[in-house]
């Protein structure tokens, strides 16, 4: 065994580090989040606030944070790209998903949705993420299917724009469209990703289990809501 994720039964930012462990063939348990939140996570080293967690044999450390542990098994299974520049955009692509997940879920579920906030945030700044990342593959020779994010090697940054926007449109197919019409290429990577050898066995067992969950609670039902209205 090479690491004990600790999260919910969810995918959320879960499938992150869970489709990089696949992509890269490493072998881990999952457990349940509430083993060491809230009661514990001052208390481990590296605490951290919330989950995930990611415990690592190898050095005998728990991580927490989801940017810092791709980070950290990007380095260990050479999933960075080469170059400064790219290397340095691997990390903002992962900090970009992580600040998508913030504001689809209206700031960690500091308000729920309501429907006239929920449009404004739909029909402009999320098209502006798409975008993003949309631009900055198509910088690094992403089209027509073939390339990846940062050019033509994967990396930590197209598991990340995948475990995203692949996530959102199976959980929300109300958004695939969206995502088509503003980022069609990053539609075709997730689709590439997603289709992997090792990946795409793993999304169907998860989706069998989790349905179309995505961050649940309250949170998600007020999306769901919101997008139903």
């Amino acid at each position: 065994m090479d690491y004990k994720l600790y999260y919910w039964d969810l995918p959320f930012r879960g499938v992150f580090i869970e489709m990089l462990l696949q992509d890269v063939g490493a072998s881990y348990q999952r457990l349940d989040a509430s083993e060491i939140y809230p009661d514990k996570c001052l208390t481990i080293q590296n605490p951290g606030m919330a989950p995930p967690y990611l415990y690592d044999y190898g050095i005998r450390k728990t991580i927490a944070q989801m940017p810092a542990i791709l980070m950290h098994l990007a380095h260990k299974y050479d999933y960075l790209p080469k170059r400064a520049e790219t290397h340095t955009l691997a990390l903002k692509t992962i900090l970009d998903c992580n600040d998508v997940l913030m504001e689809i879920t209206n700031y960690n579920g500091m308000q729920m949705w309501e429907k006239a906030r929920w449009d404004a945030f739909r029909y402009g700044r999320l098209p502006d993420w798409m975008q993003i990342f949309e631009n900055t593959g198509l910088a690094h020779g992403l089209h027509d299917g073939k390339g990846f994010l940062l050019g033509s090697t994967i990396s930590v940054a197209d598991i990340a724009t995948t475990a995203l926007f692949g996530t959102m449109m199976y959980a929300f197919p109300q958004l695939e469209n969206d995502v088509q019409e503003n980022a069609p290429a990053i539609a075709g990577l997730c689709r590439r990703i997603e289709s992997r050898a090792v990946i795409a066995p793993f999304l169907e067992q998860q989706r069998a289990k989790y349905g179309r969950g995505y961050c649940g609670g309250q949170i998600e039902r007020s999306l769901r809501k919101v997008m139903d209205e």
